[in-house]
């Protein structure tokens, strides 16, 4: 396992995401105070990042609520909460001991009894806790900084488990999880350089620094290391619109925009006082099935669907020049160790003839195909109506339903209310973290098979080994029509000149950024 692991940490490198291009160096000085103004793409559908996977509510409240671990720029997990931990010989037991003096928002110093909470309520809501704690048979508090972690199958990567900001495994305070019951968490109180303020919905949520924050004292690394909060406040507005955004930054109303289209990157580079710059590590756009209604559980109309769209017309409608996607295979990256071609013959078929043999094979009747999208992220909605057409001219009955992304992400929880839906998966250190191929998330791709295979794939330490699997588990994927893998594509955001330090790995980070005026 050990071995692994730095096989990992050192491939993993070779994806890392791009640093802006304004990080800071030795000449430039931080500057303390003013507000930063953030331009994202619609309201988050939750501040609880227990209870969701979607990427606003994580660029949010990374700055809020932190975990045990954290990801260096490298995707390698190191200490945030955690003053050291210790593994046993087996793999099975970890004993993290937590760092005496840091201090949740409301004033009281966190303890174990915080962390085996949250932990545990992770282990029930989240997509990837509910993977993990299948494998876990206690989390016990020995005393006031010591938590013990008993798993019941050996597993190499639990670290960088906890450390992934994606639906993460963060710390709440104990009052804050029991008064929650088994809703959502209503007091937004963390640990992190950045405390919750007020959420005014379609105005702005509105973040101050917290002025107990207890750093870590190393270099910063990604989401690793020493925080600073050089803002006096940050406010996260929601600007659905892509054009208002960019305008808002060019008129300096707005510090930074996320997610802009690329077809403006060639405009925006030659104002002087704009930074757009494109991220490295690719991510993919897919429209996912869901393996729970009457029409996708049928695996020859996914099959049909996978037959029927011209991959690279919908991409190009998405993302325009070809600098900002690829057509690829690969689930993993091409720059990644475990990148793997294996059922290549099932991509970008464009065969609406096939397409409309499966139909018939499958017995459909033209039952409506409710096809969820948005266009707060315009690359989603694009997609989907580009792709529309070509499903028609197979004989598909399309009704495709624009809604925001919070809807969206919220209506995806119930699986009687749609067929498809829009979203995009973004790059993972390894295939376990994988969240459409987890039967708890929504899609529900729960076969029997790769279930087999994954659980061997967790198991396992050998690389040529888990090669293989991997390839045999992406080969099924598509075999089934699990959901669809358009291609990779690369994100453009902008920000002005006078935004400083900023970096985006392995996800927005705000501290350590600072405004030069």
């Amino acid at each position: 396992m050990r071995s692994l692991t730095v096989r990992l940490v050192i491939l993993a490198a070779a994806v890392a995401l791009v640093l802006s291009p304004l990080a800071p160096s030795a000449a430039q000085q931080p500057r303390r105070g003013g507000a930063l103004r953030i331009a994202h793409i619609g309201e988050p559908p939750t501040l609880d990042l227990h209870g969701t996977t979607a990427a606003i509510t994580s660029h949010i409240t990374y700055h809020i609520f932190e975990g045990l671990f954290a990801l260096t720029s490298k995707y390698e997990p190191r200490p945030m909460l955690v003053d050291r931990w210790t593994t046993s010989a087996d793999r099975r037991v970890y004993t993290f001991t937590l760092r005496r003096g840091v201090r949740f928002h409301h004033g009281r110093e966190m303890n174990s009894e915080d962390v085996k909470l949250s932990l545990e309520r992770w282990g029930r809501m989240a997509t990837r806790g509910r993977t993990l704690f299948a494998n876990v048979e206690s989390v016990t508090t020995p005393d006031p900084l010591t938590v013990v972690m008993r798993l019941k199958d050996p597993y190499g990567l639990l670290t960088l488990d906890l450390g992934l900001s994606g639906n993460g495994a963060v710390i709440y305070p104990k009052e804050v999880i029991e008064e929650a019951g088994t809703g959502p968490i209503r007091r937004f109180i963390g640990t992190g350089p950045y405390r919750f303020v007020e959420h005014l919905p379609d105005r702005h949520i509105r973040l101050d620094r917290f002025d107990g924050y207890a750093s870590r004292t190393e270099e910063p690394d990604g989401a690793t290391g020493r925080k600073h909060a050089y803002f006096d406040s940050i406010y996260i507005v929601p600007v659905p619109d892509a054009a208002v955004r960019i305008a808002g930054v060019q008129r300096g109303e707005f510090h930074f925009a996320e997610t802009v289209p690329p077809d403006e990157y060639d405009r925006l580079r030659a104002d002087r006082n704009l930074v757009p710059y494109i991220t490295d590590t690719p991510l993919w756009l897919t429209a996912v099935f869901n393996n729970r209604s009457p029409l996708m559980s049928n695996k020859k109309i996914r099959q049909a669907f996978q037959v029927a769209v011209d991959y690279e017309a919908v991409m190009r409608a998405a993302y325009g020049h070809q600098r900002f996607w690829r057509i690829d295979p690969g689930l993993m990256p091409k720059e990644h160790y475990m990148w793997t071609d294996a059922g290549k013959e099932f991509v970008n078929q464009k065969n609406p003839a096939r397409a409309r043999q499966l139909l018939q094979e499958a017995g459909y009747r033209g039952q409506p195909l409710r096809w969820v999208t948005t266009m707060e992220y315009v690359a989603y909605g694009t997609a989907a109506q580009v792709a529309k057409p070509m499903l028609e001219q197979a004989g598909f009955t399309v009704d495709l339903q624009v809604v925001d992304w919070a809807t969206l992400v919220q209506r995806r929880a119930r699986p009687e209310l749609w067929d498809v839906f829009s979203t995009a998966f973004s790059f993972v250190p390894d295939p376990i973290f994988m969240l459409v191929l987890q039967p708890s998330w929504p899609g529900w791709f729960d076969n029997r098979d790769m279930n087999a295979m994954m659980a061997l794939l967790r198991r396992h330490a050998d690389v040529k080994v888990r090669k293989d699997l991997w390839a045999r588990m992406q080969r099924l994927w598509y075999e089934e029509a699990g959901s669809i893998k358009f291609g990779d594509y690369f994100l453009l955001h902008l920000h002005r000149a006078e935004l400083k330090g900023y970096v985006n790995n392995p996800t927005h980070v705000w501290w350590n950024a600072w405004l030069e005026r």
